[in-house]
């Protein structure tokens, strides 16, 4: 029963990560008291007996997760005697079809009924793998029991007595191996070994950081033998498409009660009411409002291709190149508050990363920066603490210009590159900020109401949801910290972080990671430290 009871608050947890501990016992107690003895029971749960428990998306996601822990898949083959004794491998056909191409019947069909007998398909040795937990070090076993997370260094013995143990059955895994053996992991004990943030949201697929720790055991076992092996091709997952990456709403339809000529009308009111009351218009409710029902064409422009210049979009859409209407259209575009995103997380996490640095500086730039601190408003300390962290130079994200500059004195002595940047105006920039602006394509194209950097911040980065651009391989860890981190985008597939030369191996890699490494190194050690 107490294997029951683990499997079940996996499979709960895996689904809905958030959810209370109350509920969480209130479901296993309603299940067990229904007469659950096993998973397999699973799928005979029907919505009517945890209506009560649950909101309706939640109860139809567990419902959709109990089915596919209990789905089991067969085909239903007919094996003929071969012809030609010297081949080994019988023959197989459709119980339908005299062809010689393979089908799978329908369940229910009527060639089923006249089919030989149905073959479970054959697991893999990762699928049937058993973690050897008996063998794992107590501190590791007290944790699990606990719902807690070991020390680091238990976790370290944790990861050789597994790597040990799948050597056993391949001397090098594949990495798709070490991908299925990790989610079993994770989906037995989440609480104390999945990636998750403060607020108990799992991390991107929740594993990462523990298959990192895997391949890199057993690359330095097979390093220390005689043993190689090469692999034409890598099994990591492969990327989604950068411009749709965490975004909800990516190409909406339009709003039913529009046409394409109304919400062509609607453009036109914006741009009548920009020419008669400027910039300053974004405050009216009517704009705000004509933003909303336009969003689909917004979309439909920015993501036509080839894409449209920068320029081009400002003459049609004025009013989406404010502080305002960066952040409604990030907002539409993720269901996400960046700004009060980035203000909750500062709160919660902004001074023990500081403080993290602070005890255990990775070089020589965090320390520079560490001596700064007391100048420094807390998210610009934080941002530099953490591009000094990953080698990332600040000319790569932040620009600095003189208090009294416009936009055209910026663009005329600053050779502002093509990717976005947050421009600082102050004369003390980072420590007394007056004025920020942002640029893209080589020109400014924003410029703030809030003299923070923080403000400032929340704007560039919805630049690159909003027009579907890449993270510059100049600060592409620090962004993709801050998304994952602070901002929650946090995708099991994919990255908006472009293409970076290997500081291993000086090359640039063929494929796309799902979170970058040393992002994801980074949330491990913050977590431990938390």
């Amino acid at each position: 029963m107490n294997t029951v009871l683990e499997d079940l608050r996996g499979i709960i947890l895996r689904t809905l990560p958030t959810i209370s501990k109350d509920t969480q016992q209130a479901l296993m107690d309603k299940l067990l008291n229904s007469g659950l003895e096993s998973t397999q029971d699973l799928k005979y749960v029907t919505q009517e007996d945890i209506t009560d428990l649950l909101p309706a998306i939640q109860l139809r996601k567990l419902l959709e997760a109990f089915k596919k822990e209990t789905e089991v898949v067969t085909l239903d083959l007919e094996i003929l005697p071969s012809p030609i004794p010297a081949v080994s491998t019988p023959l197989v056909l459709p119980c339908s079809s005299p062809s010689s191409v393979p089908s799978v019947s329908n369940q229910g069909s009527s060639s089923s009924e006249d089919c030989g007998p149905s073959f479970q398909i054959k697991k893999t040795w990762p699928e049937t793998f058993q973690i050897p937990w008996t063998t794992m070090p107590v501190d590791v076993r007290s944790a699990m029991a606990d719902g807690k997370r070991p020390s680091p260094a238990a976790r370290r013995q944790m990861v050789r007595v597994l790597a040990d143990e799948m050597r056993k059955y391949e001397l090098n895994p594949m990495r798709s191996q070490c991908v299925t053996v990790c989610q079993n992991i994770i989906r037995q004990y989440p609480q104390s070994f999945a990636d998750l943030r403060d607020n108990g949201q799992v991390l991107g697929n929740g594993y990462t950081s523990l298959l990192i720790q895997l391949k890199n055991r057993i690359e330095n076992l097979n390093r220390t033998t005689s043993f190689r092996q090469h692999r034409s091709s890598g099994d990591g997952l492969k990327r989604g498409p950068t411009d749709t990456y965490g975004c909800t709403r990516f190409q909406p339809d339009l709003p039913p009660e529009e046409t394409d000529e109304t919400v062509e009308q609607k453009r036109q009111r914006l741009d009548e009411i920009y020419h008669r009351v400027g910039v300053n218009g974004v405050e009216r409710v009517e704009v705000k409002q004509l933003m909303e029902t336009t969003f689909c064409i917004q979309r439909r422009q920015i993501n036509a291709l080839p894409a449209p210049a920068i320029t081009d979009l400002r003459g049609q859409w004025p009013y989406l190149f404010t502080q305002k209407g960066l952040y409604a259209h990030f907002e539409l575009l993720t269901d996400i508050n960046i700004l009060r995103a980035l203000e909750l997380s500062m709160e919660e996490c902004g001074r023990i990363i500081a403080e993290f640095f602070s005890n255990k500086p990775s070089n020589a730039d965090v320390r520079a920066v560490l001596s700064l601190r007391s100048d420094l408003e807390l998210f610009f300390f934080v941002i530099q603490l953490l591009m000094a962290h990953f080698s990332e130079t600040q000319e790569g994200l932040i620009l600095f210009a003189n208090a009294s500059s416009t936009a055209a004195d910026v663009e005329r002595t600053l050779a502002l590159p093509a990717t976005p940047r947050l421009l600082l105006l102050g004369e003390k920039p980072g420590i007394c900020i007056q004025q920020w602006m942002i640029s893209f394509e080589g020109q400014i194209i924003c410029a703030g109401i809030q003299p923070s950097f923080l403000s400032g911040f929340a704007a560039v980065f919805a630049i690159f949801y909003t027009f579907n651009v890449e993270y510059q391989a100049e600060a592409a860890c620090t962004l993709e910290f801050i998304q994952r981190r602070f901002i929650g985008i946090n995708p099991e597939k994919g990255t908006k972080g472009g293409r970076v030369v290997s500081k291993r191996t000086g090359k640039v890699p063929q494929k796309k990671k799902t979170v970058n490494t040393r992002v994801a190194s980074l949330l491990k050690k913050l977590m431990d430290f938390e």
